[in-house]
């Protein structure tokens, strides 16, 4: 909880917004706002109180990402929430509904869809097969489109099971085995060295995923959460198929959670997403989120400047 502090100084008096955090189990540590030598004004102190977020957040996340990123994403939340606050409700939905598209496109292109953009809007909206579409490729937009209904929807927690239903969503229909079931076997990663762990260890490897997530939620900024979150998910790959598109549902999941506009990874930019990818499996967390950061940038500009 933050606080003003004052503070003497020879004949003048000067006040500080400050607020006292944990940094470890038994650390703590005062982070200070200087707010001038007169008695602040509720409007300085709602402004300067923006300032002490993000001091704050840079502590917990600056082996995470660039501090000056972390600004552009908050901007981006109060653009968008400024934005959606002005429309009336029609115009809302019509812009849920791109997103939906653009979502599911892009993060089945990412896996190997061939539908094009145009293909998956009149399927998603109309329901319409295109001529020559694999059913497979059909029903990935289709299901792309119900599991982001699906979180929208969703007011429990993460869970295993919660994990497991998205991923039973995501790949139904689609020739796979075992829809949302933890896999009981070993996987390969085409096209990458990474080998996922034992099929043994995944159970226990998920519910570190989840404990992570709800020890750290607090402290993390929610876009470093959503992206840490994704990639332990990815490294674990703990279903037969469809966890790139799972993780990437999990990371907006989390963004949701935390009232952050979504987003997606544009399937022009899949090179530097397998990359950012390999950067996280090489333990290089902080490479890892500004290039996630740097592969979305595009979406938070845009809303940034209307």
């Amino acid at each position: 909880m933050s606080y003003i502090d004052k503070i003497k100084s020879g004949d003048k008096t000067f006040y500080y917004l400050g607020k006292t955090i944990r940094i470890s189990s038994n650390k703590w540590k005062k982070i200070r706002i200087k707010l001038g030598t007169e008695k602040p004004s509720k409007k300085l102190i709602a402004e300067k109180l923006k300032e002490l977020k993000l001091e704050e957040l840079n502590i917990y996340n600056k082996d995470y990402i660039d501090a000056n990123k972390l600004e552009v994403i908050d901007d981006f939340k109060e653009v968008y929430q400024n934005h959606v606050k002005k429309l009336p409700k029609t115009i809302i939905e019509k812009e849920e509904s791109d997103f939906i598209i653009r979502f599911t496109y892009n993060s089945n292109a990412i896996e190997g869809n061939r539908l094009t953009l145009r293909e998956t809007y009149l399927i998603i909206k109309d329901k319409q097969i295109p001529s020559g579409a694999p059913p497979k490729d059909y029903n990935e937009a289709l299901n792309g489109k119900e599991s982001l209904e699906f979180l929208k929807k969703y007011k429990g927690k993460m869970t295993i099971e919660f994990i497991e239903k998205i991923n039973e969503i995501l790949t139904k229909n689609t020739g796979v085995i075992y829809p949302g079931r933890i896999r009981f076997f070993p996987v390969k990663i085409e096209g990458a060295d990474y080998v996922p762990p034992d099929e043994k260890d995944v159970p226990r490897l998920l519910k570190e995923m989840i404990d992570f997530y709800y020890d750290n939620k607090t402290k993390f900024h929610p876009f470093v959460m959503a992206c840490l979150v994704h990639a332990k998910f990815v490294e674990i790959h703990p279903f037969e198929d469809g966890n790139g598109r799972t993780g990437r549902a999990l990371m907006n999941w989390v963004l949701m959670k935390a009232s952050y506009p979504k987003l997606f990874v544009p399937v022009n930019k899949r090179l530097k997403y397998y990359e950012a990818i390999d950067f996280h499996n090489e333990k290089k967390y902080k490479n890892y989120c500004n290039q996630m950061f740097d592969i979305m940038i595009d979406q938070i500009n845009l809303s940034t400047k209307n």
